[in-house]
């Protein structure tokens, strides 16, 4: 009993520094958070985010971890239509995410949200790697996996700041944004490589 009071205590402190590091980077950017910021805004004390925590960057790692976690949940839960062509599984409930977090979002893909995008792409690159793969397609790219895998992030990253950018959120849906993801990706490599 006394196990499981502790491990829900722990669970609310690293829920707190979590939302204390989304809440930051909206308000300032990635860069400018301190480890006494999120402290602060946590309402903990320095030793017991130290007890959680080695930096900023570890929190930031599980924060984009738990994100890949969530994206990954979502995808089992949304019924996709099976069709001939190749469809990323992934890119809508990233984008719905992406449309229901878009003040996060746009500070990450801010200038002074590089760092934090470099964590994003590396999961996107890893869920996509994993679509690619499971489609048994990677034998017949064209070109290397590296290279298309790269290719595929830059322009969901793209597209996604072009969105977030200003206004356009109101007028464009997380759906119409991954139609034109698709177009533009399998225009791009090929959906003849991709089934």
């Amino acid at each position: 009993m006394k196990e499981q009071k502790k491990d829900r205590r722990v669970q609310r402190t690293r829920n707190l520094l979590h939302e204390a590091l989304q809440d930051l980077m909206v308000e300032k950017g990635y860069e400018a958070i301190t480890v006494q910021d999120l402290i602060d805004r946590a309402n903990i004390g320095r030793s017991t985010f130290y007890s959680h925590f080695v930096d900023k960057e570890e929190l930031l790692v599980e924060n984009v971890n738990i994100l890949s976690e969530l994206i990954k949940e979502q995808m089992v839960k949304i019924e996709t239509k099976k069709t001939e062509v190749f469809r990323f599984e992934f890119s809508l409930s990233f984008l719905q995410h992406a449309q229901d977090s878009k003040h996060l979002w746009k500070a990450t893909v801010a200038p002074s949200g590089l760092f934090v995008l470099h964590h994003i792409k590396r999961v996107i690159s890893d869920l996509i790697r994993e679509e690619i793969t499971i489609s048994n397609s990677s034998s017949s790219l064209k070109i290397p996996q590296d290279v298309a895998v790269e290719f595929v992030v830059n322009t969901l990253m793209s597209l996604i700041h072009w969105w977030l950018d200003g206004e356009k959120h109101i007028q464009v849906s997380a759906i119409e944004v991954d139609e034109m993801f698709h177009q533009l990706v399998l225009t791009g490599i090929g959906s003849d490589i991709l089934n």
